[in-house]
């Protein structure tokens, strides 16, 4: 089963934290990447820029610039994993949400959707 692990926020709420803190999150998301790879469970992951330089583009192809989500933090950083059960993905994503200090979503990949 694929799993979307997800965090969400704004830059500047993670530039308001102590640098102490910064360097521990990355060294974290460092070895969970180490380890999901190692495992075979990483399909893959990505850290995004910040919303504010995201595109929409609209039916008619005119585009803005962002950010445009504007209720919730915008998605700043994901991982695909391929893990035996969704059990295992809310494990992984509980070490997120300890270390962001914040929710962290997880949501099954359509199996249907799988390309080559």
């Amino acid at each position: 089963m694929r799993f979307m692990i997800m965090v969400f926020g704004e830059r500047a709420e993670l530039h308001a934290k102590p640098t102490e803190w910064i360097e521990r999150m990355v060294a974290f998301m460092v070895r969970l990447d180490d380890e999901l790879a190692r495992s075979g469970e990483l399909v893959y992951s990505e850290v995004l820029e910040a919303a504010d330089a995201a595109t929409l583009v609209g039916q008619d192809a005119a585009t803005s610039r962002g950010p445009f989500n504007r209720s919730d933090a915008p998605l700043s950083r994901y991982w695909v994993v391929k893990v035996p059960d969704e059990s295992r993905a809310i494990a992984i994503a509980a070490s997120v949400a300890a270390m962001v200090e914040s929710p962290v979503e997880v949501r099954q990949c359509m199996e249907q959707s799988l390309r080559p």
